[in-house]
């Protein structure tokens, strides 16, 4: 996969003319990563691509054009996507079914150039949202793909892509980690695992631990495999805090507070203000909640091997490593569901 973190940069569509596009999302609470198939030097690859999961009711901004572009309008209600508004996404289960997260959608679709066409698509749930009592919650994972089957209008005018409604599949999120594993390399057949297999995943509202058997089919450990709320938007709101405390503001945009988390640099007031000790402490903080989720779920139970993906596991890997010797983790955790979807559809 080729990431591409300059969204003006993003390669064109594989083939322009084709019917139905299979375009892949890792659509979570803090982040959207989009997967396609892209024209890379003349080769086709598969392209991914972030953006922020920030949206706010109504129309926020206008562009000096006036083009309404990052603003969707559906049963006479607007969204503005963009990581400078003040973000009134839901974090809770009503959210995979929302207008934020059909706009949301929507706006990835539109950033990769599928404006007007049709698209086969693939996108994810939280293991303890797709199951119910240990089988796929049907009623649920239709609810979902019910709502994006919504008349969505772009306030700018172009057209928007269009989601074929019997060609939306939707899988659950760690076990497309573990496919993005045993089948890395452009392997065929899935990599011999010998014993169980714990994937924990840190999306930005929610970890998905699953403890997985492999074998003939992927068995799944249900009493041992489960989400909670914890994630990068507890780093966030922890440092958002610490920030309004420091510079005694009230109103951080979420742009500025994820800008001081990657950099340990608060920019306030024509100023580059080092925050490292806030940022290393906003961390500790939310690692030692995740820890203690993992020690709850799994913590007597023998494990061959434990890997740890999304946003989260990149954020935190330094104090992960130091406590779980021989974790697994790839190169790029965060694209570790969208690599999983890509290849969930080829099986």
């Amino acid at each position: 996969m080729q990431i591409v973190n300059d969204l003006k940069k993003l390669p064109p569509i594989w083939d322009q003319d084709q019917e139905v596009h299979d375009v892949f999302m890792d659509d979570g609470y803090d982040q959207n990563k989009v997967g396609y198939w892209g024209n890379v030097d003349g080769q086709k690859t598969l392209v991914g691509f972030k953006y922020a999961t920030s949206a706010q009711m109504g129309r926020i901004f206008s562009s000096m054009n006036s083009s309404g572009s990052g603003i969707y309008d559906v049963d006479g209600m607007s969204y503005t996507v963009s990581e400078y508004v003040e973000n009134e996404v839901s974090r809770n289960k009503g959210f995979a079914y929302s207008e934020f997260k059909g706009a949301l959608i929507h706006h990835g679709l539109k950033l990769a150039g599928f404006s007007g066409k049709k698209v086969a698509l693939s996108t994810t749930l939280p293991i303890g949202y797709y199951y119910k009592d240990g089988v796929a919650d049907i009623e649920y994972i239709s609810k979902v793909r019910d709502a994006l089957q919504k008349p969505f209008i772009s306030a700018d005018g172009s057209d928007l892509a269009s989601i074929v409604p019997n060609m939306h599949t939707i899988q659950p999120e760690s076990v497309c980690a573990f496919l993005a594993y045993v089948l890395r390399d452009d392997a065929e057949e899935f990599e011999d695992i010998n014993g169980s297999f714990c994937v924990c995943d840190i999306g930005g509202n929610t970890t998905d631990i699953s403890v997985l058997v492999p074998g003939d089919e992927i068995t799944i450990n249900h009493k041992l495999s489960g989400s909670r709320h914890i994630g990068v938007l507890n780093i966030k709101d922890t440092l958002n805090g610490f920030l309004q405390q420091k510079f005694q503001v009230t109103n951080i945009p979420p742009a500025e507070v994820n800008r001081a988390l990657t950099t340990g640099v608060f920019h306030f007031m024509n100023k580059a203000n080092d925050v490292s000790d806030l940022v290393q402490s906003s961390l500790i903080m939310t690692a030692k909640r995740l820890m203690n989720f993992i020690d709850e779920l799994v913590g007597d139970y023998s494990l061959n091997y434990i890997m740890f993906s999304g946003g989260g596991a990149q954020l935190l890997k330094t104090a992960l490593r130091d406590v779980y010797k021989g974790a697994i983790t790839t190169d790029t955790p965060e694209f570790d569901n969208l690599a999983g979807l890509a290849l969930a559809t080829s099986l």
